[in-house]
């Protein structure tokens, strides 16, 4: 579930580097029985060099503490950090590095990249959106739809996509600035 996903963000002509964690934000929503369970990773680190004018030669990489994850409450949270789940012991970070970024026009770019969980990795491609913001930050938002089978989460009766949806919605909200 994580974050899979490419941080990096723009403003117009500014090449930025400073991810600030404490207004960044990874969250997850995945789906038991039909009902929305939100949650989020409450820990993780980013780098990132991006200008906007070459982004072609930008790069992101993000490490997130699959202990971290918080799907409010203990038990919950617990059994995310099983070996069923992200197996944290074993796996304690998911991780994204970026491979290639393409500019898609006005304020949207995508992240082209691999992300490692549970010592899998696979190709993904992460779309995100650049949003000015006061101060002089600029946040990078995004969403990306990964399969907890493809990773191996979720194994056992959480295996069944009929308990606990294949597809986990990873949400993400990077503010950096210049």
């Amino acid at each position: 579930m994580l974050a899979g996903i490419c941080w990096m963000a723009a403003a117009q002509g500014a090449t930025l580097q400073n991810v600030v964690l404490p207004q960044s934000s990874i969250r997850f929503v995945s789906h038991q029985m039909g009902v929305a369970v939100p949650g989020h990773f409450a820990r993780f680190t980013a780098r990132v060099h991006f200008d906007p004018a070459a982004a072609h030669n930008g790069m992101a990489s993000i490490a997130v503490d699959t202990a971290s994850a918080d799907a409010g409450g203990n038990e919950v949270d617990a059994t995310l950090r099983s070996s069923q789940w992200f197996d944290s012991q074993h796996w304690p970070q998911a991780t994204f590095v970026s491979t290639a970024l393409t500019a898609l026009g006005g304020a949207r770019y995508q992240a082209s990249g691999l992300l490692t969980i549970k010592g899998k990795s696979h190709p993904v491609t992460v779309p995100f959106v650049l949003e000015n913001m006061p101060g002089g930050l600029t946040a990078l938002n995004g969403t990306i739809a990964i399969s907890r089978a493809q990773w191996g989460i979720g194994a056992g009766e959480w295996a069944d996509p009929s308990v606990v949806a294949d597809v986990v919605q990873v949400q993400f909200h990077i503010v950096v600035k210049p």
